[in-house]
């Protein structure tokens, strides 16, 4: 495992030991060793995108916004870019066999890892909480199970995706501005 990605995020100050914190029905978790994969392809090429499911093991979400899981995450952040979630020991290797299945497409894999952290939100307040700081309609009905999105929560940037019903969310955000988020979500976890 590389050494960016094993250093704190430094949000143990934060979190303290647990590593979560439940604030008035949100239960808010950092989730720690997370590797993170860009993946650039034109998905009109179906040779390219079986070359990358094949190494996947799973289908790449087409439709906008959403995400497959599986072994990992992938997520859809654009017509022809996503971003795969795996754990951390694991995603320096991934990357290496889908550049060489890419090899010859005209295709991009980067290593991102060092740059983001995940939080896992959850709680029958989540939805309440999230909603204080976030543009998008969060509606069960809009925003459902499977889906995600790269919006803005209070003066961060985060890729939003909603997990299960009962709802529980994941947050990746750039590791620069976790501090400031977990410091906004505890505060608009109050009542």
């Amino acid at each position: 495992m590389s050494e960016r990605i094993a250093r704190p995020h430094g949000l143990e100050a934060f979190f303290g030991a647990a590593e979560s914190a439940s604030r008035d029905g949100v239960e808010i978790a950092l989730l720690k060793n997370r590797g993170f994969l860009n993946l650039r392809l034109d998905p009109r090429r179906e040779r390219t995108v079986k070359a990358a499911e094949e190494v996947l093991g799973q289908d790449l979400p087409l439709a906008a916004n959403s995400f497959s899981g599986g072994k990992r995450r992938v997520y859809w952040l654009g017509p022809d870019e996503w971003l795969l979630e795996t754990g951390a020991e694991e995603a320096g290797a991934l990357r290496g066999e889908l550049e060489a299945a890419l090899a010859g497409h005209h295709a991009a894999v980067n290593d991102v890892s060092g740059g983001q952290a995940t939080l896992r939100l959850g709680g029958p307040e989540a939805r309440t909480m999230l909603s204080k700081g976030c543009t998008l309609d969060l509606h069960p009905r809009e925003f459902a199970p499977g889906q995600c999105a790269r919006t803005g929560l209070a003066r961060a940037t985060v890729l939003l995706a909603c997990i299960d019903e009962a709802p529980t969310f994941t947050l990746i955000v750039a590791r620069s501005f976790a501090d400031y988020l977990c410091r906004w979500l505890a505060n608009a976890a109050r009542p």
